[in-house]
Formats: C-alpha cells, sequence, structure tokens
C-alpha cells in the first residue's frame, strides 16, 4: 500500500525542507530499469535510444537486482530524465523504468530529556512480554528483521549481541562462500559504498533500538524484541533500497527451500525513508519490490511522510503502493493524538504507533530521543517480528509452508488488535494504534483451533454480486480443491489450497464475472465432498 524520497537528508537541511510542499527532484543522468525475463542490459546500452531525432546513450553500470532484472543506468546528466524515461520505457526489453532518487530519512528532533519509554506502555508490550519476549519461532527459527537505513554503529553495547551474522560466510577471507554476489557479507551489506561495512549513523541506529535493542541485560533500553537479528544494510538512493530488497529476498528464499538449512528466517523489513508527494506508479520498479517481499514472506513496516497531508490525493512512497504486504504507520503522541506533522490517508496508512519523544539508543552506548514517522515506523516492524515469536507451532510451521499467507495472517492480527482512537478515524484504513498485546491473543486464538469433519461453516454475502468468503472445517491441512458450478454441472471456477493451520479457516474468491443465478460450492478432497448452494446477483 505506499511509500517515499526527497533530494535532502534530515541530518543535513532543516525539517522545514523536508516537509515542504515541493516534488522531489531525480538524480541526474541515472535510471532504474527494470527489463523484461531472458533480456539483456546490452539491448539497451549497445543500441541506441531515440526521442525524436535525439540519441540517447545508455552506459550499463551495475545489477540491481538479479532475481528480478533490475540494472542501473547512467546517460547524459544534461538531458531531461522524464525524457529518457519516455524513450526507454518504449523499447521492446523494457518491463519497467524509473529515475532514481535519495531517499529521506522521515524523524524530526526532539526534546532529548525523555527517559522513559512510555510508547512500549501505550502499545502493551508489558503484557505482551508475558507471552514471549521474541527472537525465535516455536520450532526454533531465529526470527530475522531487515533494516534498510543510512547507516549504524554495530558495537553499541545495546545491540551488537542482536546484530544478524551471516554464517554461511567466512570473515575476511576476500571470497563468496555463500555465492549471494557479495563477498564477506558477515554482518549484511553496505549498498551505499558496496562494501561490508557500515558508516556509523544516528537515524539508522535508532530504528535498530526502538526494534531490538538487547532486553533485560541491566543496560539502556529494551527493544519490542529482547532477541532478535538484525539485518542491517545502509541504503541512500531507491537503487540501493531494490537491491536490499533483492538481498533479503535472496536469503528468505533459501531459507525457505532449505528447511532453514541455508539463508535467513525474515520475516520483516523496516524503512523509515521514503519520497514524499510521489505516487507508487511513478515509482513502477519499486513499487513492485513489495509483492516480491511477500511472495517469500516477508512484511514491509513503512513510515508516512513528515507532513500534514492526503496522500490519497498527493502520494507518498512506498505508502501509496497497494501490495497487501506493507504496513504503512502514521505518528501518535503521547496523549494519543495523530502528531501534527504526520501524513495520513484513509486507505494509504494502515494505523498509528507512538513516534514523538520515543527513547531508544544512539550510536556510542548512550541513548536520546527520537521522532517523526522514523520512529513510528519500527514500532510495527517490531510487533511483526515478535508476533513470529509466538509459541504455536501452527505458526511456526505454516511460516515456511505458507510463507505468503502466514505473513498476511500475521498483518491481519496487527491491524484487528489496534485500540481505536478519535484521532485517527477516517484518516487510517483501521482508525487505531497499535496494540502488541491484542494483536497477540489474536493469533493465539488461532492456534487453539480444532480439526474436525470436513465441512463448508458459512458462506458471506450470500446471495452476492462479486466476492465471496467461504469459512471451511477440514480433518488436516493437506490440498483441497474449491470448486463453483453451476446448476448444469459445469465448473466455472476450481483452486487447489492448503488450509492454514491457523483460524479462520476460509478463502475469499471473486465471482463478478459470473452471471446471476445459482451456483453450488463443493469442497473436495479425493472422495470426500460436501458443497452449499450459492446465489449470485
Amino acid at each position: 500500500m505506499k511509500i517515499f524520497l526527497s533530494v535532502f537528508l534530515l541530518f543535513l537541511f532543516s525539517p522545514l525542507f523536508l516537509s515542504g510542499s515541493t516534488t522531489p527532484d531525480p538524480i541526474k543522468g541515472v535510471l532504474i530499469v527494470q527489463l523484461k525475463p531472458g533480456g539483456s542490459p546490452s539491448s539497451l546500452s549497445d543500441t541506441g535510444i531515440f526521442s525524436g531525432r535525439q540519441q540517447i546513450d545508455l552506459q550499463w553500470e551495475k545489477s540491481l537486482s538479479t532475481i528480478n532484472n533490475i540494472h542501473l543506468f547512467h546517460f547524459d546528466p544534461n538531458i531531461d530524465p522524464q525524457t529518457v524515461v519516455a524513450a526507454v520505457g518504449r523499447h521492446r526489453s523494457v518491463l519497467a523504468v524509473q529515475p532514481d532518487y535519495i531517499l529521506e530519512e522521515r524523524d524530526e528532533p526532539n526534546d532529548p530529556y525523555y527517559a522513559d519509554q512510555w510508547d512500549l506502555e501505550r502499545i502493551g508490550v508489558a503484557n505482551a512480554w508475558n507471552i514471549t519476549t521474541g527472537g525465535v519461532t516455536a520450532r526454533g527459527d531465529t526470527i530475522v528483521v531487515a533494516i534498510t537505513d543510512s547507516g549504524f554503529n554495530t558495537r553499541h553495547k545495546d545491540i551488537r549481541d542482536n546484530v544478524w551474522y551471516n554464517k554461511e560466510e567466512i570473515p575476511g577471507d576476500g571470497i563468496d562462500n555463500d555465492q549471494n554476489g557479495y563477498i564477506d557479507d558477515d554482518q549484511g551489506w553496505n549498498f551505499k559504498e558496496n562494501t561490508n561495512r557500515h558508516p556509523a549513523d544516528s537515524h539508522g541506529q535508532r530504528v535498530a533500538g526502538i526494534i531490538g535493542a538487547r532486553g533485560n541485560n541491566n543496560f539502556g533500553t529494551a527493544g519490542i524484541n529482547w532477541e532478535i537479528k538484525l539485518m542491517l544494510l545502509t541504503s541512500l538512493r531507491i537503487s540501493d533500497l531494490i537491491s536490499a530488497y533483492d538481498y533479503m529476498i535472496d536469503q528468505r528464499k533459501r531459507y525457505n527451500q532449505s528447511g532453514g538449512m541455508e539463508g535467513a528466517f525474515v520475516v520483516a523489513t523496516n524503512l523509515s525513508l521514503g519520497l514524499s508527494r510521489t505516487f507508487c506508479s511513478e515509482q513502477p520498479v519499486w513499487g513492485s519490490m513489495y509483492d516480491k517481499l511477500g511472495e517469500v514472506g516477508i512484511l514491509a513496516g513503512v513510515a508516512a511522510a513528515n507532513e500534514d497531508y492526503n496522500i490519497e490525493a498527493f502520494g507518498d512512497m512506498p505508502p501509496s503502493c497497494t501490495s497487501d504486504f506493507i504496513i504503512a504507520v502514521t505518528n501518535t503522541t503521547r496523549s494519543d493524538q495523530k502528531y501534527d506533522r504526520s501524513a495520513y490517508g484513509s486507505t494509504s496508512v494502515d494505523l498509528g504507533a507512538p513516534g514523538e519523544g520515543t527513547i531508544t539508543i544512539d550510536l556510542y552506548d548512550d541513548f536520546s530521543t527520537f521522532g517523526g514517522n522514523s520512529a513510528a515506523a519500527p514500532h510495527i516492524t517490531g510487533a511483526i517480528a515478535l508476533l513470529y515469536s509466538l509459541p504455536c507451532e501452527y505458526l511456526a510451521v505454516d511460516a515456511l509452508s505458507q510463507p505468503a499467507e502466514t505473513a498476511l495472517a500475521v498483518k491481519r492480527a496487527l491491524l484487528e488488535g489496534v485500540d481505536p482512537l478519535q484521532s485517527l478515524q477516517d484518516i487510517t484504513l483501521t482508525g487505531g494504534r497499535l496494540n502488541i498485546y491484542n494483536s497477540l491473543r489474536l493469533l493465539s486464538d488461532g492456534c487453539s483451533t480444532s480439526i474436525g469433519e470436513l465441512a463448508l461453516l458459512k458462506l458471506y454475502p450470500n446471495p452476492t454480486s462479486g466476492q465471496v468468503t467461504i469459512e471451511m472445517q477440514t480433518p488436516d491441512f493437506e490440498d483441497y480443491e474449491l470448486i463453483v458450478s453451476n446448476v448444469l454441472g459445469q465448473i466455472v471456477y476450481r483452486e487447489t489450497f492448503s488450509p492454514l493451520r491457523l483460524d479462520p479457516k476460509k478463502k475469499s474468491i471473486d465471482l463478478s464475472y459470473l452471471a446471476a443465478g445459482v451456483y453450488v460450492v463443493s469442497l473436495v478432497k479425493g472422495n470426500q465432498l460436501v458443497s452449499e448452494p450459492l446465489v449470485v446477483r
């Protein structure tokens, strides 16, 4: 559902500039291109690209995503970027094209003397910690959160034990041991400078502390997850971000396919950066990455813009993207009000979370307050990770066998568990603020599911004019066929699926293409069959 960026960084320039109403400018002479499957960068760099009579010479710089065939090209910076985008977009080998931008940090300076973590109390973390403090799933998978940000200090006493280390790499041997395209990526990767070491930057450091500062260690603050692995990925531009997403997708895909023997169990990624006043349709390559993250089981917690405007009207990246695997957040205050310099949207922003006056770690074993939507987003991302640590065998098994569906079940629990707030009504999807304890309880209820005789429990709405939801009971979690047929017995819809181990066992399907009439919905496995009538208007 969303996203955002700008030419200036908050740590360099006044927040007044970042909260301005101007559209950010692209980086001159740089282009991000996604080629069709099988397409080669040489098809663009070795042949002329023309805009009218003007020839545009493209020079390939590097691959941003081998999985998705995305590349970075250079061209004459004196040529208007939109002219190049239009010309390259017409090439037969091109799937999508966009300019590159510098990502914008979404924090704001705040009172440095807040000394308590009021934010954790507000979102129910103390009660949630009576159920789980994070770290591993019920089957022992080490939970990983990927953070894409402007830099980190991995030696800080409150996160050093929670930093993710790539166990398949031998540090310093100069060899790409795991053959993922990165040499000695033992602590994530710095995509900004193409190195395995990160620049020290307080913005990324503070984000990491909210998600996973070490808990119960008699030092500093406690993150939402006491024990978690933080995959640190330094990114400054959109092109860096695309490569970072490709990196974590590869790690999670390896984990899924190997049953946990390779890769990393990345369940969430945090983006406290973005591009304001920009719609997802203007960033097609970047925007397409969120469904790809979701396919392997990664949810994205993203920050809305630090400016009081309606995203539906003026755009924001990534919140304006419609991917189901994005959870976009706006910033709430200690008094449970939407912060007055925070963007909103009744469909593009899912919920609120604490931001202003959040205390977290800083660079050198010290601590400071943090604010803006940069602080709100890691509360959501940290919550995703904590929910995966619920002591529920069903959840842990489904996370590997059905990663995308399980990610959506976790998202559903987060959105349904909010505390309603008047200040968020009609300007966010849920109208509420994050409550992790409520969400853990909702997810836990699904773990007590009982299996039983094959049955279709409920079809609704019935009659329907489009989408219908089917609730069912099954004796196991193996493959079933869902079939819709007309009164003549002709099949008009057929799907094979495996029920999630988490409640509710239900599926929603779109039947808007059917003519009005009476149909039969059937659930089939082998010689077992149950059916119920459905009326389509």
